[in-house]
């Protein structure tokens, strides 16, 4: 729960809890965002055969333009996959400057994001659960930069940010 501390005298916004105060309910939800990762990246996939791997950028997008002729709600599939993979990944940019001090610029939020993707990759690659992705390494970068952007005005909000 976000703290309110109490108002100065002249300002008349609440600020937001320290940075401090608010790991009480960081660290719980980085957990819940950690399992839903490990299902989504390996356990609610059956093993391939094979390897599998998509090197080609943008691919869903392409796929989304080429199917001009389908149904919009048909065609939306084809970015389904991209969107959730940047949804994925917003609460990761949110709770990782939250939880390490050391991440504090949105590239550090975004190579971290891009660096843990890659990791999931190669876990993916590797285990035949799932596959690599091109796409996926730029989603969830994306999805990481976007946390961070949801969470760069409450730490301007925060007494002495």
């Amino acid at each position: 729960m976000v703290g309110i501390s109490p108002k100065k005298l002249g300002s008349s916004s609440p600020k937001i809890a320290p940075r401090e105060n608010r790991n009480e309910w960081a660290w719980p939800l980085a957990v819940v965002w950690l399992a839903a990762l490990v299902y989504a990246a390996f356990l609610s996939w059956r093993p391939y055969a094979a390897p599998r791997a998509l090197f080609d950028p943008f691919h869903a997008l392409k796929l989304f333009l080429k199917a001009g002729g389908l149904a919009f709600v048909k065609r939306m599939r084809y970015l389904e996959g991209a969107g959730l993979n940047i949804l994925l990944f917003v609460p990761f940019g949110y709770l990782l400057p939250l939880l390490w001090k050391r991440v504090d610029r949105w590239w550090k939020v975004v190579l971290c994001g891009f660096v843990l993707s890659l990791l999931i990759e190669l876990t993916q690659l590797v285990t035949h659960l799932g596959m690599f992705d091109l796409d996926d390494l730029m989603n969830n970068s994306l999805g990481a930069f976007l946390g961070w952007g949801c969470f760069c005005p409450a730490l301007r909000q925060e007494p002495g940010g």
